[in-house]
């Protein structure tokens, strides 16, 4: 690295540095974790992070470089959690550190989705199991196959592939987009073969057969 170089990156780590705030809610004094997401410090307790999540369990027991205090322990030296935006962050701190314990501080499909993003991210499976809870009260059949593919729920796909089947209305432009080529189209096919003239009756079961037989084609874990 030229002299350069080396000025302007301790120029750059300066000027972000400056801009680095601690959270309001999510630093706490006595926090044993220090987060650096986006330009914002976070700290927080270590052990929820240790005793809940393989992917932090592995992370914390990696050794230090000589000489130094392993990251996280300083503010000048915080773990960084790269491609986590803060709001994602903010909403999943919310679960675990809950302002009330009456009530959730989220409510909304886009809110857990975060929750579940990072959950799944990290391997955090009681937080998972949760957000998953909420979400399958809270979405629709099409918004269920796009997070069951995104977030490797298989045990969605097949109730909720035959919901949108067996409805009435076709989908819609956005749900189209919202599920892709693949999916819109092998569910046309479906909803074409349990309506033509002579399966005006088609029973659930037969329908459930379908889907499966369909998702099988895809590549889905599901026998015909």
């Amino acid at each position: 690295m030229t002299l350069q170089h080396a000025a302007l990156e301790t120029r750059h780590n300066l000027e972000r540095r400056s801009r680095v705030k601690e959270h309001p809610r999510f630093f706490f004094p006595d926090g044993t974790v220090i987060f650096l997401v986006e330009n914002t410090l976070y700290r927080v307790h270590r052990y929820f992070f240790e005793r809940d999540s393989a992917v932090f369990a592995s992370m914390f027991t990696l050794p230090s470089a000589a000489s130094q205090r392993p990251e996280g322990e300083v503010v000048e030296n915080p773990i960084v959690l790269e491609g986590v935006s803060a709001v994602d962050f903010d909403r999943f701190l919310s679960i675990m550190y809950p302002s009330n314990f009456t009530a959730r501080d989220i409510a909304s499909a886009e809110e857990w989705t975060s929750v579940l993003s990072l959950a799944s991210r990290w391997d955090f499976t009681s937080l998972r199991d949760l957000a998953m809870q909420h979400l399958f009260v809270t979405t629709s059949a099409v918004e269920r196959i796009a997070l069951g593919r995104r977030y490797d729920i298989l045990e969605w796909l097949v109730p909720a592939y035959t919901e949108v089947c067996e409805r009435k209305d076709p989908l819609t432009l956005a749900e189209g987009r919202l599920l892709g080529v693949d999916d819109a189209i092998c569910i046309a096919q479906v909803r074409h073969m349990i309506r033509y003239s002579a399966n005006l009756n088609r029973h659930h079961d037969s329908v459930v057969a379908l889907v499966r037989d369909v998702l099988f084609r895809l590549g889905d874990v599901f026998a015909p």
